[in-house]
């Protein structure tokens, strides 16, 4: 069962996902981690080892457990930064 917020952002996700899939396809590499910012509706990609590094312990183990996962499966991780809500999440898409 998801929250109301997490409605909004798959919702989002269900917007922007071709933009995001054509930029990670565009980058011409597998190691790319996806932001999204809804303030700016800006679409960013970044390099996983880098990505990574700029994160706390816990969300950096976090991102290892989601990331492999995500390459296992062929698909992407996405983060969603909602300054509006203070919601910084990430999804696997």
């Amino acid at each position: 069962m998801y929250t109301e917020t997490d409605k909004i952002y798959l919702d989002k996700i269900d917007e922007i996902g071709d933009k995001v899939y054509d930029l990670y396809n565009l980058g011409g590499r597998k190691d790319l981690i996806m932001f999204y910012s809804m303030e700016n509706n800006r679409i960013l990609s970044y390099i996983y080892k880098d990505y990574l590094a700029s994160l706390n312990p816990k969300s950096q183990q976090m991102l290892k457990v989601q990331y492999a996962a995500a390459q296992k499966e062929g698909k992407i991780v996405l983060f969603i930064q909602d300054k509006k809500r203070r919601k910084f999440k990430s999804y696997t898409i």
